[in-house]
């Protein structure tokens, strides 16, 4: 029995620094474009390259946590697979659910960094994904990002969510975000938690909102059981249908943005796990987003559970508000 398998691209992602561009901003920040020299020659830092991808961010955030997981993913024959295979095995996470394709290549990714700031260029995996034969017990089971060819899956991932009654969490990618297939939501309708940020929210729901109690509402409206909404250095909020919590962003030196919101997503589930409550959910949820965005790469901060209660004992205060 595992107590959380989860869904979706495994990838290697890049780091560099670019040290020659030019920022052109529109009027209404932060709607700006990076722009580069086109056919030019750009001097960058490649500051390191890891494993990443929500699905293998959120599996070895709760191992660190002292629970059992396992990843389910496509990937080619390549080394981004074997690179893969000995970071999970690392962090005690299973890997006997990842299938290699022949002649497919596995996912990768390019983040620029730019004063701060992350610019994403990404590949996806396009096979498409099939629930294990036999799927193997688990407590909780999270999707993350993937592919095309996913509508199949979802629809049969609803069935058997909805058969097991599972706690089951997402958080959709760019590509079905952006789709908004029927799929997807029907999926969405049978979430115990929906994780967006405000941009993937507002795709979402169609609507340019910035009024987070009618962003959260219309979220809601989608079937899920709750709606967490993350928002970078504003930090994040969770709605139930009657209370919405808002959390501020955990006191931290920052240095780089990449999977804060999968730590918060992990955060949250190591929370609940733990048996507790939507307000611990929050605080775990900025504390270990706070400490993946002081390192490069989306897993070295990740915490443990016994850290997480240390830094938050040194900040007795920090605690989510209803809004």
């Amino acid at each position: 029995m595992f107590d959380l398998i989860t869904i979706g691209d495994i990838k290697l992602d890049t780091f560099v620094v670019l040290n020659d561009a030019s920022l052109q901003c529109q009027l209404k920040l932060p709607e700006c474009q990076l722009c580069l020299d086109y056919g030019g020659k750009i001097v960058v830092e490649v500051v390191d390259s890891q494993i990443a991808g929500t699905a293998p961010n959120i599996a070895v955030g709760i191992s660190r946590m002292g629970l059992k997981t396992a990843v389910i993913s496509n990937m080619g024959q390549d080394g981004t697979r074997k690179l893969s295979i000995e970071n999970l095995t690392k962090e005690k996470v299973s890997t006997r659910y990842i299938r290699s394709i022949k002649g497919a290549r596995s996912a990768y990714s390019v983040v620029l960094n730019y004063k701060g700031e992350k610019t994403l260029l990404t590949s996806h995996n396009h096979n498409a994904y099939h629930l294990p034969k036999p799927m193997p017990k688990t407590k909780w089971i999270y999707v993350g990002e993937m592919g095309n060819g996913y509508p199949p899956f979802f629809s049969n991932l609803v069935k058997y969510v909805h058969k097991k009654n599972i706690n089951f969490c997402i958080n959709p990618g760019s590509v079905q975000i952006n789709e908004r297939k029927p799929a997807l939501f029907e999926l969405i309708r049978e979430a115990k938690i929906l994780f967006v940020n405000r941009s993937e929210a507002q795709t979402l729901v169609q609507k340019t909102v910035d009024e987070v109690h009618q962003l959260a509402t219309e979220l809601y409206r989608l079937g899920s059981k709750h709606v967490v909404i993350t928002d970078g250095k504003n930090g994040a909020t969770c709605f139930d249908g009657k209370t919405l919590l808002s959390v501020e962003a955990f006191p931290s030196k920052f240095i780089e943005a990449t999977g804060a919101g999968d730590a918060f997503a992990t955060g949250f589930i190591g929370a609940l796990m733990h048996a507790g409550s939507t307000t611990d959910a929050l605080k775990w949820g900025a504390v270990n987003s706070a400490s993946v965005i002081e390192h490069v790469g989306p897993q070295d901060g990740l915490l443990t559970n016994r850290q997480i209660i240390s830094r938050l004992k040194k900040h007795p205060s920090f605690k989510p508000k209803s809004i």
